[in-house]
């Protein structure tokens, strides 16, 4: 079995390195293989699961994914698999915990893949150990998945499809910002900007102190004279941005951003250095009818061809597909889960943000 780390807290400075291989580019030429990585043989047993795969016919997908990664996925993963149909299933935390607990109870048709970002389920479903299916595909063997710490427990794939990213409305701001610490002049006060409200969810919290770690001292009690104000999510915050409440919003999904700025909204943003974000957290679960799909769909996702799909909005550990992402030129720090799942330290963060802010 591969050596990995078994902690949730490995991915949270890794991404630093990735920054050394934005001179890479990508591989091309002749046809892809389709069950083994292009610089090594076929397994005929993984030439049997994928065989398998194609007689079941499709793959149940329940996700929280954003919009363009899971598009993006199901079309290459379908023009490469043709006979393997993605049925995506976009499915709210809640809803999505309640039918994976029903399906596992009862052995009900449901999820084959899941990508979630409920941490605290996750943890205690991998405590109990048959939730989860090891990952089986070739593309796990590549030495940039083995070494980036973003497989969990040989069962779960940590990846950031969304980077969390400073954005503006180019109808009430004309200037350039380059970093958070622009964001103190006093020229964008009053309501300006927007922030989210850590008593909201703890993600929002482990942001807040990602940007006291990243920033100068009492960056924080700065922002807070800025008198910003606060939305309850980053699409709240994207919708007010397009609709003109805030001139920049620090909250913002550079995904999101990227795809509304092509459609021709008036949008503009930067990507911070460092940069924070959230992992989706893709696996495939025990009680999946479609357990061979599951498996290369899983394989597909990791692939070059997969990251490519799916990674422009945020990172991957594959250095040919790092320079097309988002992220390419930051420092990617990910959320400490085990500190959002830390109750007492959210309600402390919590009241500390009351004080300067409220």
């Amino acid at each position: 079995m591969r050596s990995r780390r078994r902690t949730w807290m490995g991915i949270a400075g890794m991404v630093a390195a990735l920054a050394l291989v934005a001179g890479c580019s990508s591989t091309s030429g002749g046809a892809a293989q389709t069950s083994a990585p292009s610089d090594g043989p076929v397994d005929p047993e993984w030439e049997a699961v994928v065989e398998a795969a194609k007689e079941e016919g499709k793959v149940v997908w329940y996700t929280v994914a954003p919009e363009t990664a899971r598009e993006g996925l199901k079309a290459a993963f379908e023009e490469k698999y043709p006979e393997i149909k993605v049925d995506v299933r976009v499915i709210g935390t809640a809803d999505m915990t309640a039918a994976l607990e029903a399906e596992h109870a009862t052995g009900a048709e449901g999820a084959d893949v899941v990508t979630s970002v409920n941490f605290a389920w996750l943890e205690e479903k991998l405590a109990e150990g048959d939730w989860f299916t090891d990952l089986e595909g070739p593309s796990f063997e590549d030495p940039e998945w083995v070494e980036s710490d973003w497989i969990r427990d040989d069962k779960l794939i940590l990846s950031p499809l969304g980077l969390l990213v400073v954005g503006w409305n180019t109808q009430l701001f004309n200037g350039e910002i380059e970093s958070y610490e622009d964001l103190l002049d006093p020229a964008y006060g009053d309501g300006a900007i927007g922030v989210v409200d850590p008593a909201i969810i703890a993600i929002h919290a482990d942001w807040y102190q990602f940007l006291e770690d990243s920033t100068s001292d009492g960056y924080l009690e700065k922002l807070a004279k800025q008198k910003p104000t606060v939305y309850a999510s980053a699409l709240a915050m994207q919708e007010g941005l397009l609709a003109g409440e805030i001139a920049i919003g620090m909250f913002v999904s550079a995904a999101d951003m990227s795809v509304r700025k092509e459609e021709g909204a008036p949008i503009e943003y930067v990507v911070p250095d460092p940069v924070w974000g959230v992992p989706n957290v893709f696996m495939a679960v025990e009680s999946a009818k479609n357990p061979n799909a599951a498996q290369v769909f899983l394989d597909f996702f990791a692939s070059e061809e997969g990251q490519r799909a799916t990674a422009h909005g945020g990172a991957t550990p594959l250095s040919a597909v790092q320079p097309d992402t988002i992220g390419a030129s930051s420092n990617v720090q990910l959320l400490d889960s085990e500190r959002v799942l830390d109750l007492e330290w959210w309600e402390e963060y919590t009241a500390k943000w009351n004080e300067l802010f409220r």
